[in-house]
């Protein structure tokens, strides 16, 4: 079990150092790292399920830097729902599905400002379950993604609105 915790905060660590990227390349490579290492934490606390899909996040997140195929975002939103859904056991289990779903049209649509609009959504559905589910540590990530993904939000926004005169 400390051995899972461990690793969970390794990938807390990977994950907020991602979320203050600003080039989306880096971005989506270090949270393609951060999804793997939380796949290692989820098969150690013995989530199987959880683990899957996390791993199958870190793939599309990874995917998504070279293709913006529609039919890959269409195969990562069909293994979601084809590996999330039959395992909904309560109802605050479907805001990850839904955030994972956003994310992975996320991914191959859109970059920038409105792509970390949406993953701000989905770290949202995912707080939301992590606080309903009891779950501390993961609890804790996902307000952490939301703060660090609104630094960046608020950094990029802030940076496109300096004129060309104004950087002298």
């Amino acid at each position: 079990m400390l051995i899972a915790q461990l690793i969970g905060i390794a990938a807390f660590f990977v994950g907020i150092y991602g979320f203050l990227q600003k080039d989306d390349i880096r971005f989506r490579v270090l949270m393609a790292l951060y999804c793997f290492v939380m796949a290692v934490h989820f098969f150690l606390l013995g989530t199987q399920g959880t683990a899957v899909n996390v791993a199958i996040n870190g793939i599309r997140n990874l995917v998504s830097i070279k293709s913006k195929s529609k039919w890959m975002m269409l195969a990562f939103i069909g293994l979601i729902l084809m590996m999330a859904v039959p395992n909904i056991e309560q109802w605050y289990e479907i805001p990850p599905v839904i955030g994972s779903l956003l994310t992975s049209w996320a991914l191959f649509s859109i970059t920038g400002v409105p792509l970390r609009l949406i993953l701000l959504s989905s770290s949202c559905c995912w707080l939301l379950h992590n606080v309903l589910a009891g779950s501390i540590g993961g609890s804790l990530i996902e307000a952490s993604f939301v703060v660090s993904n609104g630094i960046s939000i608020y950094r990029m926004i802030k940076e496109s609105q300096v004129t060309p005169a104004a950087q002298g």
